[in-house]
């Protein structure tokens, strides 16, 4: 009974899961929408970003998330890699940002929604056990919230104070 009852609750876990990130990309997508396409190109308005390259930065990590979790499908969490520092993150969102550089704007708001599409496909294909399985190195449950809406949320708290900011 009670292995019946903890896979009720991962599942439950992945509907809030996918409703959260449902949820995240509209509110993103509000803002943008209310940010003329000059200012979301323009640099360094995000530390040394610009919003587009934010976007390809989330995109990016969203991406990540998808490959980690159709290896879980597969059977192969083992084959996850994980950053073992913050300069190892740190290089590899420097990378993902710069081969996005010359990518247009619409571009990359449809590769944004592929990510997110495919994150979401790629969850709902997980077995449900997998989720709460800490035997990758953490459970989906504890890691994929920060590749998806808390990630995503943080930017955009980031984006909407720097546009009030501009605004005022």
């Amino acid at each position: 009974m009670a292995r019946r009852a903890r896979v009720a609750t991962l599942a439950a876990w992945r509907r809030s899961a996918i409703a959260r990130m449902t949820r995240s990309r509209a509110a993103t997508l509000r803002l943008l929408a209310r940010i003329p396409e000059a200012e979301l190109l323009r640099p360094r308005t995000q530390g040394a970003w610009s919003v587009k390259d934010v976007l390809a930065h989330v995109a990016a990590w969203e991406e990540e998330g998808t490959r980690r979790l159709r290896l879980l499908a597969r059977g192969q969490g083992h084959r996850m890699v994980w950053y073992e520092t913050m300069a190892d993150a740190d290089r590899y969102n420097a990378r993902v940002v710069r081969a996005a550089r010359r990518t247009p704007l619409r571009a990359m708001l449809r590769r944004l929604a592929r990510a997110r599409g495919g994150l979401v496909a790629a969850l709902r294909r997980v077995p449900v056990r997998a989720i709460g399985d800490p035997s990758p190195g953490l459970p989906v449950t504890r890691w994929l919230r920060e590749f998806a809406w808390t990630h995503e949320a943080g930017h955009r708290r980031e984006i909407r104070a720097w546009w009030q900011r501009m605004r005022a």
